[in-house]
């Protein structure tokens, strides 16, 4: 029997058109989303995607049942939603994801209030990089993250908080100022060294760490320069930092990201009122 775990893989397939795609935002096994979507065509007794080498598309009985199961699972979200406003304290458990980086400058300006005055509610918090946050929004294993730089999803709501900039850092102390220190796995790094060498700007080692607050600190130490974010930078180290001049900048928007069922629930919407209050003003 068809059950709603099964309708919400087939949009996500339907949405995206593809099954690798769609199996990573979902947070299953690729073999595991087809065989959901096999037990489906069997249940309906229909043949619901093609099947190419670039991907899947829906066959015009596939596109009438994601039309369908989208408007049921949309009723389904509304009814429980309702349900749970019945009650009218604040209350339950919020997911949220945030890089441990972005967290040394956010989490402390709303946490502390928030926890005050809602006794209720309680915060489980997820660290990861930024994309793959944004993939755990999406999937509904997180309620709500922020995200730097996220792609823009039919799915998702997208509140820029704040923006920053990414550039190279050294200690005014710098002993060894050839040595450049950097998050590889980072997009805004990847850019920075791609500007750098057309500058021309070279250094004769690069170090890697996957921890940008270990970076932060060991520029401050005077070990090397550093590629991070400003924001970083002011919450992780003292006024012995200074930007290398000429640097090429990278610009990141900060910003909170969930999806509308969220933002209709009583925890979502006081959490997302706290943040903007506290964040934003």
């Amino acid at each position: 029997m068809i059950n709603q775990t099964d309708l919400k893989y087939f949009v996500e397939v339907a949405k995206s058109l593809h099954l690798t795609r769609a199996a990573e935002r979902l947070g299953v096994t690729q073999p595991a989303l087809s065989h959901c979507l096999k037990r489906l065509e069997a249940e309906t007794k229909t043949v619901l995607f093609i099947r190419s080498k670039k991907g899947v598309s829906l066959t015009r009985s596939g596109q009438r049942l994601a039309d369908q199961a989208i408007e049921l699972i949309e009723k389904w979200n509304a009814v429980v939603l309702a349900a749970q406003n019945e009650v009218q304290e604040v209350s339950g458990t919020i997911r949220f994801g945030c890089h441990t980086a972005v967290a040394q400058y956010t989490l402390s300006h709303f946490v502390p209030n928030f926890l005050q005055k809602y006794p209720a509610i309680n915060l489980q918090f997820s660290h990861a990089l930024s994309r793959h946050l944004a993939e755990d929004v999406i999937s509904q294993k997180l309620d709500a993250a922020f995200v730097v730089n996220p792609i823009a999803h039919p799915d998702l709501i997208i509140k820029e908080i704040s923006k920053d900039r990414v550039t190279l850092w050294r200690a005014k102390n710098c002993v060894n100022p050839d040595v450049l220190i950097v998050e590889p796995s980072l997009l805004q790094t990847q850019d920075l060294l791609r500007k750098l060498q057309k500058k021309g700007i070279r250094f004769t080692r690069i170090i890697e760490s996957s921890s940008l607050e270990v970076i932060s600190q060991l520029v401050n130490s005077g070990a090397g320069c550093g590629i991070l974010p400003e924001r970083v930078i002011r919450a992780l180290s003292d006024q012995n930092i200074i930007t290398i001049k000429e640097a090429p900048e990278f610009h990141d928007r900060m910003c909170l990201i969930y999806k509308s069922e969220f933002r209709k629930s009583m925890r979502g919407q006081a959490l997302i009122q706290a943040i903007v209050q506290s964040l934003t003003s």
